[in-house]
């Protein structure tokens, strides 16, 4: 079984954390707080202002950072910085019971210097935004050759305005289209994405979307399609908030004997005998999560009696323009925590080899990276001061806010010279298997000498593959295939009279199948969300399940809804979905619950009990949580028999998951003792019950020689089928309501 709404789910607290890249702890920045206090109370307020600013330079979007710069400032005298300060961490702070302790000392400085109240700003800001956007949908809609009024309306808000409001995300600053990925030769999978708010560009077009020209065959083909859905056994449940999936043939393509003997163990090689030990091509075991394209390929040769290393160029992270690794070092711009805000050019590396050091224990080498155009500073933490200047009524008071708060980093530009390096280091693991790691540093001279900065650390396992290995990666012509346009027309049609076929209908919208190319982001979560609404209106659980992580993740996306106003719109919508839930008593309310309060940070206690709430109704999805609670340690205290116990309930109760976790118990000794045919035993049973991550899970195994042989080719068929079902769920969608798999 799978959880409806697991890939927007995983996304949430990666999405609550405040950088992709933690660039210090959670007691460092503590200390960092206290001495922030320690140098105000001692009259030191630069030096304090100072440290909030390396604060922010990390952790652009923690609201407690531009408080405590304000209330530095008020002390001072400084009215309007204060203010300036009180008002972006009014705009951040998501918290109306925080923010009211601070609003009457607000409201006398927005007296004092003559400024409109921020709500007050903010919400004829809005509404004139609102106005735009809504003019630019209707223009949309009316050039829409087959736009055609839905039956239903929403009595929870006005559809017309949620469609506003979700395009009405902030387009300043536009992302660049990304280059086209060449198609593979043997397989023609969808490039998808795994986030729940991709809404990344954001330019609203006022172009209608034509209708799509469909021959007659194509016609033929979706009417045969749709009756035998009507004709099928499977029949769509409103009262669930789970689909029920399996996966049994993506299991059986593989040709396993289940009958074998699971039992074949991990043969550690700790040293390298020799430098043949390495000679050859090695994959990553880190890849995209949305091309499913290996991160990094070394090819590693010997050279008389030297090793040399050379990053192949089909790696990932000289193709995938947005790859999610390395992101902090080179993506333009963004890496506002870099001391200059720099930008390094990665295609440097292509064809460059280097020699390294070997040893018994370990073989290590170094890459330097070129740097690009110094950016521009006022560009460095954008993030942040996008939205603000729409608020902010003091004229050239805004670039001061904008040197204030990037002082920091202007300052380190100086007259410093930069070197980075890209430092690897690879251990043996087994004869197939290698430990890898790298550091990114920048060594910074300057006059008073040289120091060392870390920029980002990864370690990664990387696995041994065939000279002939060819790198894999999807690209998607979903948008525009004649077929799944015209089985959209067909969804839409029907959801008129059939509510129930909103719900697909919204999935294919939301992954773009069969929307069109000229369908961008912003246009398919317009599309989504509304249609799912309208469903969840109708009372349907699934729908509303389905809005709750959405909504919320909307109401955290600072950079494409810059106003407060914007996101608590959002925040209460994500509540009222919540609401629905409770009072249609799914006990899935208590564990979606548990795992927005994880991602806000919330009290363990409150946490947990939320989780125990849903365990305690024997809600699989709660039930898994709380396992996975017991088997962390951080909301409650570790126990892992509690934990085993927990999932083997949850998996009872037919969460494909908690096999999963079951399996990885047994391969780890975690709670039982280890036993790789109970693994490998489980592994099919999560698989057989829809569970992806199991299917990624055996891939591993065959890698890693885990109760099967070492087996790359099986390795790498099971990889590709885990990107497979993990990017095509709209196809497993459409298969629960009935339509043939395709």
């Amino acid at each position: 079984m799978r959880r409806l709404s697991g890939i927007l789910i995983a996304a949430l607290i990666l999405l609550s954390s405040v950088t992709a890249s933690a660039q210090m702890t959670r007691s460092q920045l503590l200390k960092k707080y206290y001495q922030v206090t320690q140098l105000h109370n001692s009259g030191k307020d630069a030096e304090a202002i100072a440290v909030c600013e390396e604060i922010a330079a990390v952790y652009p979007k923690l609201p407690d950072t531009y408080l405590r710069m304000a209330q530095i400032y008020d002390d001072g005298g400084e009215s309007e910085l204060a203010l300036v300060m009180y008002r972006t961490y009014e705009s951040l702070e998501m918290d109306d019971r925080k923010v009211a302790e601070h609003r009457q000392r607000i409201s006398q400085l927005e007296e004092k210097v003559g400024a409109q109240k921020l709500e007050e700003q903010e919400q004829e800001a809005f509404e004139k935004l609102m106005a735009e956007t809504a003019k630019k949908e209707t223009a949309k809609k009316e050039n829409a050759a087959n736009d055609t009024p839905v039956a239903f309306t929403s009595s929870a808000t006005s559809l017309f305005d949620l469609s506003a409001l979700v395009a009405s995300a902030n387009t300043r600053e536009p992302e660049p289209e990304p280059e086209p990925e060449p198609e593979p030769e043997l397989f023609d999978m969808p490039q998808l994405q795994s986030q729940p708010i991709a809404i990344m560009k954001t330019d609203i077009k006022s172009e209608p979307i034509p209708e799509p020209e469909i021959n007659v065959e194509v016609v033929q083909e979706t009417e045969k399609i749709f009756e035998e859905a009507r004709t099928s056994a499977s029949k769509a449940d409103c009262d669930s908030p789970f689909l029920f999936y399996a996966h049994p043939k993506a299991i059986d393509e593989l040709h396993i004997d289940r009958s074998a003997d699971f039992s074949h163990k991990v043969t550690p090689k700790r040293k390298f005998e020799t430098r043949d030990d390495l000679v050859g091509k090695w994959v990553s075991s880190a890849s995209n999560s949305e091309t499913g394209r290996d991160f990094i390929i070394l090819d590693i040769d010997q050279m008389g009696s030297n090793l040399s290393a050379m990053i192949n160029e089909e790696s990932g992270l000289f193709l995938d323009k947005k790859n999610n690794l390395l992101k902090s070092s080179w993506n333009a711009v963004k890496s506002i925590w870099s001391s200059d805000g720099a930008d390094f050019d990665a295609t440097e590396l292509i064809g460059t080899a280097v020699r390294g050091n070997f040893s018994e224990d370990s073989f290590d080498f170094t890459f330097s990276l070129k740097k690009k155009d110094k950016p521009n500073v006022a560009n460095i933490g954008r993030e942040v001061m996008d939205g603000l200047s729409m608020i902010i009524p003091f004229g050239a008071l805004a670039s001061r806010i904008g040197s204030t708060l990037l002082n920091y980093a202007g300052r380190k530009m100086g007259n410093e010279n930069f070197q980075t390096t890209i430092n690897f280091s690879i251990k043996s693991v087994t004869e197939d298997v290698l430990s890898c790691s790298y550091i990114v540093s920048e060594r910074h001279n300057t006059s008073d000498g040289t120091r060392d900065m870390v920029i980002e650390e990864r370690s990664f396992h990387m696995f041994r593959v065939p000279a002939s290995y060819q790198p894999y990666s999807y690209s998607s012509n979903i948008q525009d295939n004649a077929l799944y346009r015209a089985m959209y027309a067909k969804l839409e049609q029907e959801s008129q009279t059939d509510p129930s076929k909103l719900f697909p209908l919204a999935y294919m919208s939301y992954f773009g199948a069969g929307t069109g190319s000229r369908a961008d982001e912003t246009d398919r979560m317009s599309m989504a969300v509304v249609q799912m609404q309208k469903l969840a209106d109708t009372g349907c659980l699934r729908a509303s399940a389905w809005l709750v992580p959405v909504y919320y993740n909307l109401s955290i996306d600072e950079k494409h809804y810059p106003m407060r106003i914007q996101r608590k719109r959002f925040r209460e919508l994500s509540d009222q979905q919540l609401s629905n839930l409770l009072l249609g008593g799914n006990p899935y309310v208590y564990g979606l619950n548990g795992d927005i309060l994880t991602s806000g940070n919330s009290d363990p206690d409150e946490i947990a009990a939320e989780y125990e709430k849903g365990a305690s109704k024997n809600d699989p999805y709660s039930l898994f949580c709380l396992g996975k609670a017991y088997k962390d340690g951080v909301v409650k205290s570790r126990d892992l028999d509690a934990s085993l116990d927990c999932f083997r309930k949850s998996a009872a109760a037919g969460y494909a998951d908690a096999y999963w976790q079951i399996a990885l118990a047994y391969k780890s000794g975690l709670g039982v003792t280890s036993d790789y045919g109970q693994y490998i035993s489980y592994l099919f049973k999560a698989i057989d019950a829809g569970s992806i991550e199991a299917m990624q899970e055996l891939s591993i195994a065959y890698f890693w020689s885990i109760g099967v042989e070492h087996d790359v080719d099986m390795a790498l068929q099971a990889r590709r089928s885990y990107f497979n079902l993990k990017n095509n769920v709209w196809r497993d969608v459409l298969a629960q309501y009935g339509f043939p798999d395709m």
